[in-house]
């Protein structure tokens, strides 16, 4: 499968606090669509490096994106290739203590939107990109030129206290002139044996419009921290992956109409814009 005649959608994963499990679903969907048929790459904006380090202790001694943003270059051959033919990876690179510090001046964020913008030159059907948490700098400027957004939220109480605040960001970011669409709400980590979890679900799905929250939610389940432990996404634990691999699938199938990556089909529904 491939898109071939247009250039790739950029999705930006993002969240509104740490600990939700961004990462994790940014890692874990990016594989399921690679497996899917698309050609993914996934890109790391977190100064901290998550994506290189859940994958690979080696990491942060390649040179990624801050890398490219230093040097005023494209970032196209730093990009990284794995063991699945249709996933390839964009770390962080070095972020140094100066370069951090500029990420909040006018010219830096300026260098790293067009820097995200032109991430679409590279050969690939969708564009994964895990930002940092909260809504500082780096992920207001990803998230303005990004083409769609999927929201990360934890299937607890503080997770939807925390909703209105990205909701709030995304909608001035659209004032602004950013011209991204909304892709879903994500649940992460519910546990189905919690009734405070379950009560969350329920909760969110009915304070948003109908289609927002995904469909797919993603259970807590101790296979994701084996997986990350063996630097490898969950689906690729053992010969016969553990039901929570299959969850990403799900998912992936669900946000394919919203990046574009199914064949037009008038009968399709697509999921609900919030910001629309």
């Amino acid at each position: 499968m491939s898109q071939n005649s247009t250039s790739p959608l950029i999705l930006a994963i993002t969240s509104q606090k740490g600990g939700v499990g961004k990462t994790t679903v940014a890692i874990n969907l990016a594989y399921s669509l690679a497996k899917r048929g698309w050609r993914v790459l996934i890109a790391d904006t977190d100064t901290q490096g998550s994506i290189g380090l859940s994958l690979s202790r080696r990491a942060k001694e390649c040179k990624g994106l801050y890398d490219a943003l230093r040097k005023d270059e494209s970032p196209e051959k730093l990009v990284l290739s794995t063991r699945l033919a249709g996933l390839r990876v964009l770390t962080t690179g070095q972020c140094d203590f100066d370069l951090e510090e500029s990420l909040d001046t006018d010219a830096t964020k300026q260098k790293l939107g067009k820097l995200i913008r032109n991430l679409s030159s590279i050969d690939c059907d969708v564009i994964v990109i895990d930002t940092p948490a909260g809504v500082g700098p780096v992920t207001r400027s990803v998230l303005a030129n990004s083409d769609r957004i999927l929201v990360v939220e934890q299937a607890e109480p503080l997770g939807l206290r925390s909703l209105p605040l990205i909701i709030e960001t995304l909608d001035r970011l659209r004032q602004r002139g950013a011209r991204f669409q909304l892709s879903g709400i994500a649940l992460n980590m519910v546990s189905h044996d919690r009734e405070e979890s379950l009560s969350a679900v329920r909760d969110l799905r009915e304070l948003t419009p109908k289609g927002t929250v995904t469909q797919t939610i993603v259970p807590r389940d101790k296979a994701f921290l084996e997986a990350s432990a063996k630097g490898i996404p969950v689906g690729m634990i053992g010969k016969n992956p553990p039901q929570a691999a299959l969850v990403f699938d799900q998912l992936a199938a669900e946000l394919e109409p919203s990046l574009n990556l199914t064949e037009a089909d008038d009968a399709a529904q697509q999921l609900t814009q919030l910001m629309d």
